[in-house]
């Protein structure tokens, strides 16, 4: 099936293991702040092949092969309203994927890295009962960004947190702050810290792969 016109340029990846069923569980992939559609639908590879990747290009352009989901004055402190607006963009895009391929709507999960997590657990946190879980490497939420967390819908959701314990752009800190927040929620959280820096590792994708046999 080819890629079809959607309100995000995207890529898509269909499952290695043919089955017979009509729809299938899907990742929807975020890519991080200067990257590209082609960077983490690469992971599909180590991870299970039951799985329909989607992989859309972030909103705005940064340049050469360059682009980000909300533009960023402050490290660590999306703006509200830039950081809503990704959200709403996110929204709109997972209603064209279910419409338009054989994603098992019960079975979305989102994938992130850096900028692409703190997207996926924003997301998850303000419109949880749309997804099935998430996935976010070297990210973290963004507590002084004004999310309407809906508290119950996040109660047991799945998520994995990955993140270096040497990473020099977003501090392990966040991320363990990003811990107790969804603790405090009481999500089905499994984290995990890396001796490593901004980035993904194989020990990494292994957690990864684990935690989506589990889950499906």
């Amino acid at each position: 099936m080819p890629t079809k016109n959607l309100s995000l340029q995207h890529l898509i990846k269909f499952p290695a293991s043919v089955t017979p069923d009509p729809v299938h569980p899907a990742i929807l992939a975020l890519h991080g702040r200067g990257s590209n559609e082609r960077d983490l639908i690469a992971l599909a590879e180590y991870l299970p092949k039951n799985l329909l990747w989607i992989s859309p290009r972030g909103t705005y352009d940064l340049g050469p092969d360059s682009y980000e989901w909300f533009q960023i004055n402050q490290v660590g402190k999306p703006d509200p309203a830039r950081l809503a607006n990704a959200l709403n963009t996110i929204d709109r895009f997972i209603d064209e994927v279910i419409a338009n391929y054989p994603v098992d709507k019960n079975k979305l999960y989102l994938l992130g890295f850096s900028q692409g997590s703190i997207v996926s657990m924003s997301y998850a946190l303000t419109h949880p009962r749309r997804i099935a879980g998430v996935i976010a490497q070297s990210g973290y939420i963004p507590h002084e960004s004004g999310l309407q967390i809906d508290e119950a819908g996040i109660k047991q959701k799945p998520f994995i947190l990955t993140h270096g314990v040497q990473d020099p752009l977003l501090p392990v800190d966040w991320a363990r702050r990003s811990r107790d927040t969804l603790q405090k929620l009481d999500a089905d959280l499994e984290y995990h810290e890396f001796n490593m820096g901004h980035t993904v590792s194989m020990e990494s994708i292994a957690v990864i792969n684990s935690w989506l046999e589990n889950k499906n």
